[in-house]
């Protein structure tokens, strides 16, 4: 049987209390990451995501950015477990404890790593959700920013002029560090100001949400065309574990999904996917 210790990473990137937003965002750029654990004398302590400092734009210590007490695993707890946990709340990562240490850390893409290497031959048509909000290769991003936000979209097919799907777009894309940065430098310094930006983007979405937070960042208005990252699909017959090697090749969420006669017909969230180890 599977557990939390033969799937996680132990390799944890953590940031330590006491500490600063700055080292937190500076983890956050080098290893391409959304959050991370933070640790005091070894013990967890609590975890810290973009969305609490986007939250939080005006404070500066990590401990009062992180969530204490966060939900967590221990290393031999069954992944059915952990599974069960993830898709029946908003967490994408867990924290790993043995006894009352940090052992690792548990993400919905480790697992959909996992199950790529398991040779699950069933159909991925079964974790299929039909509707997928698409835009069109020459809509300004700025306005792809605006469909994300009022559908609740974590990613969207880009379709080109002939209905093809083309690309896709999602919040990797729409929220950096950079841009994170930008958006603290300029709530300090507007911070007394009447004035609105005819650029700026309120409540993007931190992408271990459902939903856009409140924020303001600014997006070009260029087509989403020059930004799009290139259209990964599978087919409806694809096996589960071909589809998750295909996501974590890619390294997207949710992977679309094609037709017989190459139209797509919806996404295959990595959520979704999991469950078939439930089954």
């Amino acid at each position: 049987m599977l557990t939390a210790g033969d799937v996680m990473n132990k390799n944890v990137i953590y940031a330590e209390l006491p500490g600063r937003r700055e080292n937190v965002l500076e983890l956050f750029k080098k290893y391409g990451i959304s959050a991370v654990p933070v640790v005091k004398d070894g013990r967890l302590a609590g975890i810290i995501t973009r969305k609490d400092i986007l939250r939080k734009v005006e404070e500066d210590q990590i401990a009062l950015l992180m969530t204490p007490e966060p939900v967590t695993v221990k290393v031999d707890e069954p992944l059915k477990k952990v599974v069960e946990i993830l898709v029946s709340t908003p967490f994408r990562r867990l924290p790993v404890l043995d006894g009352d240490r940090l052992a690792g850390i548990i993400t919905v893409r480790d697992i959909v790593a996992k199950i790529a290497e398991m040779g699950i031959d069933k159909p991925v048509k079964d974790y299929v959700t039909p509707k997928a909000v698409c835009v069109w290769d020459e809509t300004p991003l700025n306005i792809v920013g605006e469909i994300m936000r009022i559908s609740n979209s974590e990613l969207c097919p880009v379709l080109n002029s002939s209905a093809e799907l083309c690309g896709i777009v999602d919040e990797k894309i729409m929220l950096t560090e950079t841009l994170i940065e930008d958006f603290i430098e300029q709530t300090h310094y507007s911070s007394s100001s009447d004035t609105d930006d005819a650029w700026t983007w309120d409540s993007i979405r931190d992408f271990t949400v459902k939903y856009f937070e409140v924020s303001v960042v600014k997006l070009p208005k260029e087509p989403v065309r020059n930004y799009m990252r290139d259209a990964a699909h599978v087919y409806p017959h694809t096996s589960v574990s071909k589809c998750a090697r295909e996501m974590v090749r890619k390294d997207i969420d949710h992977m679309p999904v094609l037709d017989a006669e190459n139209r797509l017909a919806g996404l295959v969230h990595d959520k979704d996917l999991i469950k078939v180890l439930l089954e």
